[in-house]
């Protein structure tokens, strides 16, 4: 699991090998099948997971989604680190290693 604060907006990071997410209607359900806990994603948030997923940081997914809404760009960047940092404390997401490993 990563630290929380280990993530930052040019941290790259993928899904832990227990977790499995459906999209539903626009937004993402994530199922730890480790702990049995499951968590919803609101648009903004599956998004987040998708681009984070793909390899894209969290810079590069403000960059993609600022146009998309009216907030300022620092505003949704601040919101997306925090729900990176979330995922990575609740242990749904990791940080990848310089060379893309584990």
């Amino acid at each position: 699991m990563s630290e929380a604060s280990d993530i930052d907006e040019g941290t790259r990071v993928r899904a832990t090998r227990h977790v499995f997410a459906r999209e539903f209607d626009g937004e993402l359900v994530l199922l730890d099948l480790a702990r049995g806990d499951y968590y919803g994603l609101d648009a903004i948030g599956a998004r987040l997971w998708s681009g984070l997923i793909a390899g894209r940081t969290v810079a590069d997914i403000t960059r993609e989604l600022a146009p998309d809404y009216d907030v300022e760009p620092e505003t949704l960047r601040a919101d997306l680190l925090d729900l990176a940092r979330d995922l990575a404390e609740k242990g749904l997401v990791e940080r990848m290693s310089r060379d893309g490993e584990r």
